[in-house]
């Protein structure tokens, strides 16, 4: 735009609006706060205060908490009993040579259990007993018990096999990668969110300095007829399109100052401010700085599917649901459990003597250790082998829940389907919009350079006295039109770049944050 000769009036009417236009004022002590804030400052103070990502990290580590709550059910359980027991209990038998019979009884036991992948139930048991009686009959007193179990439970139909057994396992696995993966995208959102929020306030703000320059042309050119006027070279009436044009111009700036204090709300509420001081402090948004640039060759849809994190969170969605297919399938066949056990025993302990049986006690004549020696000895042992199943009625149940599973699979892949439609539409239109804002923002310079010179033109012409009042002040609505365009332009074209590199999901990358 070339220079101008200054004059006396133009500069003179220039100084006038800010006594013409009523400024709120205000004591310098009653001035809120304020500081200037950049759009990656609102997107580094979003990633620390948004409620919204401390919501999404709290449902990770629930979802992640989950995994090794699964991983238990694989790792070994050890028991353990030990307890002492003593009963009195009135006698009716003469072989108990007393009218009470006093029994007690010691015991103390261990045990572990285990759950292979595989679906097998492995368990061991020792179990020591020591018993005191005053009873005749008992051939020991104290009697020793020792023994030695190993049993096993096998399902050969039902829960067979290691994908029905570590199913629970897997779909916790899958919920907690899913879940870290919305997390992401959750991320993404709020970084978007962010810099969509500061893009809609820099233009509330510039929208607002446009319409006070509007403001200011229109009182300087009411100042200018005023001058005309009181020389005669214009009538009284010209007075009033400028004086319609200030007041309608000045509803329109009391609204964009409205709009933007409403923008500035909305960018405190996406950064997660929560102390009144901060919902008190006036934010100025600093200058765009960033590069702008027209859709790169990797952003395309096919690099969408590869970064999008909903993508693969939705690859894990279905997961689950096919694993619970596979498990609802299963769970349709009649229940046939294989058991097996095998054991030792050992006794010993004092002779009782006993009438009726003089021999027979000494057999087993020792204490605890040689009962714990005759078991290992394997003179003693026991094993069992046995079949056990369970046959519903129709399996109306399980075919019911096999038939949901199925459903929710194709639900998965359809939802799949969609997302994907879904991110095609978003790359296409990004880069489309992109190109667009590119091109306006070429084209509104041109056409504010040319509103500016056209303008500047018509109030030259005005103070010849060859035109009118009315069409400068079309020039300047001219002129406030092609600036708002200017400026739409370019926060169109921030956004686009905004959307675009949310769409292909390279949004992070581009603004440095690294996730871990």
């Amino acid at each position: 735009m070339g220079t101008r000769t200054p004059n006396f009036p133009l500069m003179f009417a220039i100084l006038v609006p800010l006594a013409v236009y009523p400024f709120p004022v205000y004591a310098v002590s009653d001035l809120p706060p304020s500081r200037q804030i950049s759009i990656r400052e609102c997107v580094e103070l979003a990633l620390r205060s948004n409620i919204d990502i401390a919501v999404a990290a709290a449902g990770k580590e629930i979802e992640e908490a989950g995994v090794p709550i699964e991983e238990a059910a694989f790792l070994p359980k050890f028991t353990g009993d030990l307890g002492a027991n003593r009963a009195v209990s009135p006698s009716g038998s003469s072989l108990d040579n007393s009218l009470a019979l006093d029994q007690r009884t010691y015991n103390f036991d261990l045990g572990a259990k285990e759950l292979l992948r595989t679906g097998t139930a492995l368990s061991l048991a020792f179990e020591n007993r020591r018993t005191e009686s005053s009873s005749a009959v008992s051939l020991l007193s104290p009697e020793y018990r020792t023994a030695l179990t190993l049993s096993a439970q096998q399902p050969l139909l039902k829960n067979f096999g290691r994908r029905v057994t570590e199913a629970p396992l897997r779909i916790a696995r899958a919920g907690a990668a899913a879940k870290t993966e919305e997390w992401k995208a959750k991320v993404m959102d709020i970084v978007a969110s962010a810099r969509a929020a500061f893009l809609t306030f820099f233009a509330a703000g510039r929208d607002v300095e446009v319409r006070r320059a509007a403001v200011e042309l229109a009182d300087r050119l009411a100042v200018q007829t005023d001058a005309r006027i009181d020389a005669g070279a214009a009538a009284p009436m010209d007075r009033l399109p400028a004086e319609a044009a200030a007041a309608a111009r000045k509803e329109e700036l009391i609204r964009a100052e409205a709009a933007a204090q409403g923008a500035a709300d909305d960018l405190k509420n996406v950064l997660g401010l929560r102390t009144p001081r901060e919902w008190e402090e006036r934010l100025l948004p600093a200058p765009l700085r960033e590069d702008l640039s027209p859709p790169g060759g990797d952003e395309t849809f096919e690099e969408a599917l590869r970064r999008r994190p909903e993508v693969a969170a939705q690859a894990e969605r279905r997961k689950q649901a096919e694993i619970q297919e596979v498990v609802a399938g299963n769970r349709t066949m009649p229940s046939l459990d294989l058991s097996v056990s095998a054991g030792l025993s050992g006794l010993a302990g004092s002779p009782n003597p006993n009438p009726l049986f003089p021999s027979s006690s000494s057999a087993f004549q020792g204490n605890y250790r040689d009962s714990l020696d005759r078991m290992v000895s394997g003179d003693y042992y026991n094993w069992f082998v046995g079949l056990k199943t369970e046959l519903p009625w129709r399996f109306d149940r399980e075919k019911a829940e096999w038939a949901r599973a199925r459903s929710a699979v194709a639900e998965q892949s359809l939802l799949e389907e969609g997302l994907s439609l879904r991110i095609r539409a978003e790359v296409r239109k990004g880069r489309r919009d992109l190109e667009s804002a590119l091109d306006r923002i070429a084209a509104s310079r041109v056409s504010v350079a040319a509103a500016e010179k056209m303008l500047e033109a018509e109030e030259r012409k005005l103070a010849l006295g060859k035109s009118t009042t009315i069409e400068v002040l079309r020039f300047q609505q001219d002129l406030s039109e092609a600036r708002l365009a200017e400026v739409r332009a370019q926060v169109d074209a921030y956004s686009a770049q905004t959307r675009l590199r949310r769409a292909v999901g390279t949004i992070l990358d581009r603004e440095g944050i690294v996730i871990r």
